[in-house]
């Protein structure tokens, strides 16, 4: 199969992959093929919870019409990500995270952080329109995303300068952004389609992010209470825990702990996803480390720092976004090959994008 090349991401749109000869037709069931949209109505069918027109669950890419040939879920749909999905043959990707680098998931670079959804790639869109407001943020147990900070500007190394006009003609446009050309690229030539799907995935009950980090860690049978954010596991160091955590994880250098590295851990409690610190001011009280995906520094994690130095024993860990929803999308993988029987379903991890020095 033909690599994604790093050197050069406009040359991505001319990569070439084929799927799998079984595959490039779809499957089908009762010779009906299965298109992205089908498998949207059955997502908004089964999830569990009232769907709500938002500008965060929708496709980011491709024709909704496609008939699909494989699915893949993901954290984030990487490049890499991308790239192992056409090798497999899977055409729609399911991603918990933006693919465009923000929250509004423009094809093209924002203009200086707006937050307006643009043309989608493929699918011919009409000009950015303003988006919502933010949604509220989320507390212990909602399983709610707050939303992500609008993206900055691209730099001018990145994103050359207009040109002024001359009597010659019109003034020349904008070169686009090559990581986002070459992304938009890749997409379109192998007719994949993106989906985001967070919002209300993680309104489930219990929270599948939860629910997969206690899978992979060995904790379901310590769950403690309903809401599958806390479990009471046999007594080990906060640096143990952390430990085991980057191993189970296969995280490279995202993990980062606060609190004495000695004291004796039993009761943990899980944050997923994006939390502020109201979230944690709750749990914290109540555990004896939090397990977080992602939080504002100057907030949770300064809160944990100052509890740790007033001589209370308690931790903090916070594992980073991306690596703290991974294993929901491997839950959210195997609900939908209970919904999609027709198509191949997988899981691909989009990795931890950290790596620590030794």
């Amino acid at each position: 199969m033909t690599e994604i090349s790093r050197r050069d991401f406009v040359a991505l749109a001319g990569a070439s992959v084929v799927a799998p000869v079984a595959l490039r037709s779809g499957l089908r069931r009762g010779g009906v093929p299965v298109t992205a949209q089908d498998i949207v109505d059955r997502i908004k069918k089964n999830v569990g919870v009232d769907w709500s027109s938002d500008d965060v669950d929708t496709f980011k890419a491709g024709d909704p019409s496609t008939v699909v040939t494989g699915v893949v879920t993901t954290s984030m749909a990487t490049l890499d990500v991308l790239q192992k999905a056409v090798q497999a043959g899977a055409n729609l990707v399911i991603t918990a995270a933006p693919t465009f680098y923000s929250r509004a998931d423009l094809s093209t670079p924002p203009a200086g952080g707006g937050a307006g959804r643009g043309q989608i790639a493929g699918r011919g869109a009409g000009p950015a329109a303003a988006g919502p407001p933010p949604a509220a943020a989320s507390g212990p147990g909602t399983g709610a995303s707050s939303p992500m900070p609008p993206a900055p500007a691209m730099p001018q190394s990145v994103v050359p300068p207009p040109q002024p006009a001359t009597a010659a003609g019109p003034p020349p446009t904008t070169s686009p952004d090559p990581v986002y050309a070459g992304k938009n690229g890749f997409i379109a030539r192998h007719r994949l389609v993106v989906l985001r799907l967070t919002h209300h995935w993680n309104q489930r009950k219990p929270d599948p992010r939860a629910q997969g980090l206690a899978d992979v860690m060995g904790w379901t049978e310590y769950k403690a209470g309903d809401d599958g954010l806390r479990y009471e596991v046999p007594a080990l160091t906060l640096e143990a825990l952390a430990s085991q955590l980057k191993k189970k994880l296969a995280t490279r250098g995202g993990i980062r702990a606060i609190g004495d590295r000695t004291m004796a851990v039993r009761r943990i409690g899980l944050l997923p996803g994006y939390t502020m610190i109201q979230a944690a001011i709750a749990m914290l009280p109540t555990v004896d480390v939090i397990v977080a995906g992602e939080v504002q520094e100057w907030e949770s994690a300064t809160y944990a720092q100052d509890v740790a130095f007033a001589g209370i024993r308690k931790g903090f860990i916070s594992i980073g976004r991306v690596v703290n929803e991974a294993p929901g999308m491997q839950v959210c993988a195997d609900w939908l090959k209970t919904i999609v029987p027709e198509v191949p379903t997988h899981f691909v991890s989009a990795g931890d994008p950290y790596w620590r020095p030794l």
